[in-house]
Formats: C-alpha cells, structure tokens, sequence
C-alpha cells in the first residue's frame, strides 16, 4: 500500500533512501518535480489546487510520469515523503497533503492498497 509520511527527522542517507521525496527544495532534501507550487491563501486549498493542476497535464504525459513515479517507490513499497505535519496523518480522510493527492492516483491507477473511503474523501475535497 503506498502511504505518505512527514519527513521531519529524517537525517540520515538510509533514512531518506526510503522515502520518495514530494516537496520542495529544503534541508538538503532537493527539490522534486511534484512539489506543490500552490501555497494556502484565503479562499485558496492548496490541496485542491494541486490535484487540479496535476490533473490538467495530457494524459499520455501524467499517464507516464505517474508510471516513473510508481517506480520510485518500488511499485508501492517506499512511502511518498512531504514536510506536510499533516502527512502522516495521510490516509486520506480528510486530504489534507499534496503528497496524498500523489498517493491516491497512484493507488486509482495501480490498485495499491485501494481504499474506497480515502478515494471517496479526496474527491470530496475537490
């Protein structure tokens, strides 16, 4: 099952070998392709922004970078990791983390520990 996890306290180079890093560039962590570029603002789920945005990409074009995405993680077996506080709590009820967004269309499209509730909740949020 792909899961998501805050990547606070993660300092060493085994520790950060298993995760697949989401987020922006920070505390030697670099800067992926999937960061979130939307911040929160009034009136502004960045969360919700962000599963838009990735959504608009040509499906041959998401279709694929969800595919090398999968990858990463070794088909699910390394966790998306994201500076989100609320990431951990990332079972997707209620989405609150861009990296969840990630997870969740990898689990729509791979099956990976789908979970109805957590697909059902992040489509709530849109």
């Amino acid at each position: 099952m792909i899961r998501v996890v805050d990547v606070h306290g993660l300092h060493s180079p085994a520790e950060r070998g298993g995760v697949v890093y989401v987020g922006r560039a920070a505390r030697g962590w670099p800067a992926s392709r999937w960061a979130n570029p939307f911040r929160a603002y009034p009136g502004v789920n960045p969360t919700t922004a962000y599963r838009t945005w990735v959504l608009t990409r040509p499906p041959g074009v998401l279709d694929r970078a969800l595919a090398e995405l999968w990858e990463a993680t070794g088909r699910g077996e390394k966790p998306l990791g994201c500076w989100c506080v609320s990431a951990a709590a990332g079972d997707g009820y209620p989405l609150v983390c861009h990296a969840q967004v990630l997870a969740d269309l990898l689990r729509e499209r791979y099956g990976a520990g789908t979970s109805g509730r957590a697909t059902a909740a992040a489509r709530r949020t849109e």
